[in-house]
This record gives C-alpha cells, sequence and structure tokens, in this order.
C-alpha cells in the first residue's frame, strides 16, 4: 500500500515539474500503470454508485458507463502484459456522498481529472513513445461521452435529495 502510494506520489512530482521547465522523461509502462489503476477505480466507483442509484434507468446508464471504462481499463492491461510488466492489483478506493446528487458531481469531477491527466501525459509520451501516446489519446476518446452523460445525470439529480 504505501509503495503503491509512494508510486502516485512519484508520477505527481513528475508532472508538477514538467510545468516548471523542462520535463522529466516519463516511463511509458508507469504512465499506463496509473491510467488502468485510475480507470480500475472510476468504474468500480460508478458500478457501486449505479447500485445506490434512485431510478433504474439512471442506474443502467451508470452500469453502462462503469463497463464500459472496464474494457477500457482492460486494454491498458493487455498492453502493459504485452510489454512483459506485471501489474500489481490493489482494492481501489471508492469515493461516495450522501445524496445521490453529490456521488454523481464526485463521478463527473474524477471524469474530468482522469480525462485531463491522460491527456496530459499522451501529449507528454508523444515524441518518446508514440504508440502509447496514441492508445492513451484513443482511452480519453472513449472517455468523451462519459463526461457529457454524467453532466446530464448531475443536472438532473436534486441536490436536495436525501436519498441513500
Amino acid at each position: 500500500m504505501i509503495r503503491e502510494l509512494w508510486k502516485k506520489l512519484q508520477a505527481i512530482v513528475r508532472l508538477a515539474s514538467a510545468r516548471n521547465g523542462k520535463p522529466d522523461a516519463l516511463d511509458p509502462v508507469e504512465v499506463l500503470s496509473i491510467d488502468y489503476q485510475n480507470l480500475r477505480r472510476l468504474a468500480e466507483q460508478i458500478g457501486a454508485h449505479a447500485e445506490r442509484a434512485p431510478y433504474p434507468h439512471v442506474a443502467q446508464r451508470l452500469r453502462q458507463i462503469a463497463s464500459e471504462k472496464q474494457k477500457t481499463a482492460t486494454l491498458l492491461k493487455e498492453k502493459i502484459l504485452s510489454l512483459g510488466y506485471d501489474l500489481e492489483e490493489s482494492q481501489p478506493i471508492i469515493k461516495s456522498g450522501k445524496n445521490h446528487w453529490e456521488r454523481m458531481v464526485q463521478d463527473l469531477e474524477d471524469q474530468k481529472n482522469l480525462e485531463t491527466s491522460v491527456l496530459e501525459r499522451a501529449v507528454r509520451l508523444a515524441d518518446e513513445a508514440p504508440e502509447i501516446s496514441a492508445l492513451l489519446r484513443k482511452v480519453v476518446a472513449t472517455q468523451l461521452p462519459h463526461k457529457e452523460i454524467l453532466l446530464d445525470l448531475v443536472a438532473r439529480a436534486d441536490p436536495q435529495a436525501d436519498q441513500s
């Protein structure tokens, strides 16, 4: 657990240093691993939120998003394994909220952060690892409809609802 947190912290520091001068080189496999873990975590979070959704049609949309995210995460995992590396699987931390609206806002925020970080790393890897960069750009493209759906669900959710 501490090793995993250390790796995430190092990745964040590297990204921050890239904004303050010449960027450090990114390890493409490390990038894939981080993005895999983030996608997997968000897929599980949205799936958990689907189970608590107040309406069946909302639950169905959330389950669809979670399934698509899991498929995309599996693509990243397969790429990592095909490069001869192993993945450390850990139990992801699922964020929640006191009601449906808060959970949808959390999912939307996490979705935006995921898209931004994946795209940022794709751009930084464009020269040194174009194949990985292309894969990450494909991941971002598959995520764009999710943001729109989550925006719609947030807009329709009642922030005053006390439903659990």
